[in-house]
């Protein structure tokens, strides 16, 4: 393995061209070679020079697997142009979200012009055969394809793996199960990663013949440590830990700025956030989120704004895009930032919380050095300022410990999730992954599946442990495994992703006959549904009440229902949130359901063939419109009026429920709903609506609930000839079952057919 490092001492400027390549061999004197010019490209790249770390990489690279660390913004997406340029056949590009898939696709395409595919794992896709030269995809998307052997991965010549380093996070095992299988095959490997402990480790398992690390940043960064300690608390009346520290936080941010700075300032925590947040509305600076825990004022400017992975999709990405135009100026943040959209500032600040660990007798931080550096890697405006800021705001511990700390874990091992799970003796989660990997590698291995097991970067230790045959007898026992081969329920699994112990659970829940919020919560699996009930204390009495209603409803679940949130979402799908004000939008993860509405259609269908439920088309496509508009079952069909949203369809069910009025039935034509409504209300409708709202929603509010009340009478109007059912639900339930034929046909005609 070659293992170069590209200097800080190398620099670059594109335009005009200009610059130096400074870098070394571990273990040899630093070297200086001229930059790659447009001269020596080749027609597809349009730029005039490549920057010191992609220049090194068109050199040095020639064939094989290898690995570049490099901070943000490096160019790592032309390196991969590099790589797959001299490759045959199907080429792939893997990144961890949809928002970065897209991100790459886009910039793919400069390259590859329009001969790029995305895979997202979106229904619609599954009707929209790959056959372009490269495809873009999520992690999961191109493992489940590959588990199922789909058409467009049979002929893949190459892969590249960006953000790598998430083999460190929760979804790492995904990643594991994906370079295992790569390897085995002998499919060449581009790992790009953020700067990584151990990244010589992961460089020696893919088996790299070219390992580059980049010291070099396109935006230099000046790092300062500043104890938080250091700056007042801005509120003398600051309680608790949490409060004092959003206090010192804010008072920070406000003294180390520059009023022509965009700034990102990164909490350890999500509560800090939201404390730093209402601190700001009570010193009356203009907050532009519109969902939070506390009764906001509204002000006409906007100055900063707080994202995390509980921020309504709307506000979210209303969010990004002001701060994206540099009409925001202030952005709290959580680390999903740091992973997600690439958001660019002239400085970040990080609070670092520090606590010393007794049981391993040493300090520890949150958040962690390689959380940190992602960070940092959001400052610098690459093309606008010529440097980028960052400060360290360490609480708890010293500056010098930060430092230190720093340092240490960055020369620590390189440590994968399912290796740390092991290590940490995790065993529910053990048992979660395992079960589903011995799955794989059954699937790829028949009986000799810990050859599989062996061959991943964690596993191998465990191959020929006692957890492995419990959990291979356990798979066995519970009928995944029959003799030799995989059983239909098995296969179902590995199709879909779902942990056998997922698959249980809701086994468990059919039994009991529970509703079908709670019986189908093990089968959303991908979701974690825990940032609902941090917004709905702020009605704190009417909180409690409408919790307990829930928990009356989970009784004979047990605590497995708490463990997965179940509680949380049946209080999303029985409608409950609407009468909670602050919240504008339903947040985060509740906010996406659309997508895992239409994936729950497919594995409801599954089940069915199965054996495992027997419900009919009507009643698979209810329970979607439940999840994806929060509403009561029975009252699911209020969310196909085209555009009327979790709460309007929610207020519409509040009063029917109030009058006695019946449901309307699921893809029933809209103006039977209406006709309803008219006989009950007639030219009163309107005002019932108002009340309602002033009831349940808006107390005191008369101009806010006459606007709304007037906007679901324009819903109804718009949609009067049509039919109540969600466009995208019928025409996948159609595309499922009847096939390409439901391509051609009309809404009415789909519902003919399938019902």
């Amino acid at each position: 393995m070659e293992h170069l490092v590209v200097l800080e001492d190398s620099h670059f400027r594109l335009e005009p061209p200009f610059g130096k390549l400074v870098y070394k061999r571990v273990g040899e004197l630093p070297k200086e070679e001229e930059l790659i010019t447009k001269e020596e490209l080749p027609q597809g790249i349009p730029y005039p020079a490549l920057n010191p770390l992609q220049s090194l990489f068109y050199k040095r690279y020639k064939e094989g697997n290898a690995l570049v660390s490099a901070p943000t913004s490096a160019g790592k997406s032309l390196i991969a142009y590099t790589f797959m340029a001299k490759k045959k056949g199907r080429k792939v590009f893997t990144a961890p979200t949809k928002s970065l898939v897209y991100e790459k696709t886009i910039e793919l395409r400069r390259f590859f012009g329009k001969g790029v595919d995305v895979r997202t794992g979106d229904i619609v896709e599954v009707f929209k055969p790959v056959s372009k030269e490269v495809v873009v995809a999520t992690y999961e998307n191109l493992v489940l394809a590959l588990r199922n052997n789909l058409n467009w991965v049979q002929d893949i010549s190459c892969v590249v793996i960006d953000e790598v380093h998430h083999l460190i996070g929760s979804r790492g095992w995904v990643l594991e199960e994906l370079i295992t299988y790569l390897l085995d095959r002998g499919i060449e490997v581009l790992g790009l990663s953020a700067t990584l402990p151990g990244s010589e480790q992961l460089a020696k398992w893919i088996r790299a013949s070219l390992f580059i690390e980049s010291r070099w940043r396109p935006v230099p960064l000046e790092r300062k440590v500043v104890p938080l300690v250091e700056f007042e608390p801005l509120s003398k009346d600051s309680k608790g830990n949490d409060e004092l520290m959003a206090s010192r936080l804010l008072n920070a941010l406000y003294s180390l700025r520059r009023s022509d700075q965009q700034v990102i300032l990164f909490v350890h925590k999500k509560s800090v956030g939201w404390k730093l947040l209402e601190m700001a509305n009570r010193e009356k600076i203009g907050i532009m989120n519109a969902t939070l825990p506390f009764e906001k004022e509204e002000r006409k400017e906007q100055e900063i704004a707080f994202h995390n992975a509980d921020i309504p999709k709307e506000e979210r990405e209303e969010i990004e895009k002001s701060f994206r135009e540099g009409k925001l100026k202030t952005l709290i943040a959580t680390q999903t930032l740091a992973y997600g959209v690439n958001l660019p500032a002239d400085v970040v600040m990080v609070s670092v919380r520090g606590f010393y660990d007794r049981f391993s007798s040493r300090w520890r931080l949150i958040p962690n050095h390689l959380d940190i550096l992602q960070m940092e890697g959001r400052a610098g405006r690459l093309g606008i300022r010529d440097k980028g800021y960052s400060y360290l705001l360490p609480y708890g511990a010293r500056a010098d410990l930060l430092e230190e700390e720093l340092q240490r874990q960055m020369e620590a091992e390189f440590t994968p999730f399912l290796k740390h799970i092991i290590d940490t003796r995790n065993f529910r989660e053990i048992e979660r992954v395992l079960s589903l990997f011995t799955l794989v590698g059954f699937l790829y291995e028949g009986e000799n599946y810990k050859d599989f097991l062996k061959k991943s970067f964690s596993l191998a230790e465990l191959a020929d442990r006692e957890e492995l045959e419990e959990v291979f007898e356990w798979l066995k026992e519970k009928g995944y495994i029959d003799g030799h081969k995989l059983t239909d329920k098995a296969l179902f699994c590995i199709r879909s992703g779902m942990s056998p112990l997922n698959y249980e659970e809701f086994s468990f829940r059919r039994e009991l006959n529970l509703e079908e919020a709670v019986m189908i919560r093990p089968l959303l699996f991908v979701k974690r549904f825990d940032g609902l009930f941090q917004f709905l204390k702020v009605q704190k009495d009417k909180f409690m009440r409408d919790l307990e209603y829930v928990r009356s409803k989970l009784v004979p679940c047990g605590e497995s229902c708490y463990e997965d949130n179940t509680d949380q979402f049946l209080f999303y799908t029985e409608g409950l949130t609407f009468s909670y004000r602050n919240l504008q939008n339903p947040p985060g993860e509740f906010s996406y359901l659309g997508t895992d509405a239409l994936h729950l259609l497919r594995t409801l269908i599954e089940l069915r063939k199965l054996g495992d439920i027997r419900w009919d088309n009507l009643k698979i496509m209810q329970v979607a419109h439940s999840v994806k508009y929060g509403l009561p079952p029975a009252f699911a069909s209020l969310g196909g009026i085209k555009g009327i949203g979790h709460v309007r369809a929610n207020l519409l069910r509040v009063l029917m429920s109030q009058e006695n009025l019946q449901p309307p039935p699921l893809c029933s034509p809209t103006f039977r709903l209406i006709d309803t409504l008219t006989d009950a209300f007639g030219e009163g409708l309107e005002k019932r609506l108002r009340d309602t709202l002033l009831e349940h929603r808006y107390t005191g509010d008369k101009e806010r609930a006459s606007k709304e009340a007037r906007q679901v009478l324009g819903y109804l109007k718009r949609n009067s000839k049509g039919y109540l059912v969600d466009g995208r639900i019928l025409r996948t339930m159609g595309g499922f079952i009847l096939g390409m034929e439901a391509v051609g046909l009309r809404r009415r005609e789909l519902i003919e057919r399938l019902l």
